[in-house]
């Protein structure tokens, strides 16, 4: 079974899908289980997927052309929906580590392992700039790219799971809703 978390970015994606692992590990221990991160772990795909294993497979371009795979491929949809304070917290909380590591804007598709954007120095303040530049790109556009994304995911017809992960302090939980 292929279960896709996808979402806008900067979502909990990661943080989802290694709740959900625990949670599948703990409820069976015979289930046998991977989870991969489509931006970093492509090279660690199974040249073929087994039909008796689940597969949790985070990819942030899931409905999109751009996904390492078709939405067809997928039995089961986990889509990550933030409210519009919740991912604005997220994106903070993003954009200070980014400036903490030296490095922003993971992209997988830049040359032949993927590349981060930035000096590569923690705190350096030459990084501020492409942080910010970045999330101003991407961060007022979320209304347009989540209505394009459950557009696809529904017409894909595959049953999906809405998550809306909340974040009080420092810890994240997540509600449930199904996609109408």
């Amino acid at each position: 079974m292929k279960i896709l978390i996808t979402s806008i970015d900067v979502t909990g994606k990661s943080s989802f899908r290694k709740k959900l692992y625990a949670f599948l590990n703990n409820i069976n221990h015979n289930l046998i289980i991977f989870d991969f991160d489509l931006d970093y772990d492509r090279n660690k795909l199974p040249a073929q997927f087994e039909p008796d294993r689940v597969y949790l497979l985070e990819d942030v371009h899931g409905p999109t052309t751009k996904a390492v795979f078709p939405l067809k491929d997928y039995d089961f949809i986990f889509y990550l929906l933030p409210s519009w304070q919740i991912h604005f917290k997220f994106w903070l909380d993003r954009m200070l580590k980014w400036y903490e590591n030296g490095k922003f804007a993971w992209d997988a598709d830049k040359g032949k392992k993927g590349a981060w954007a930035g000096t590569g120095k923690p705190h350096d303040w030459r990084n501020i700039p492409g942080i910010v530049k970045y999330f101003g790109k991407h961060f007022p556009k979320r209304g347009g790219v989540i209505k394009s994304d459950l557009e696809t995911i529904k017409a894909a017809k595959i049953p999906t799971l809405l998550v809306i992960p909340l974040k009080e302090n420092k810890k994240i939980s997540f509600l449930y809703k199904h996609l109408e």
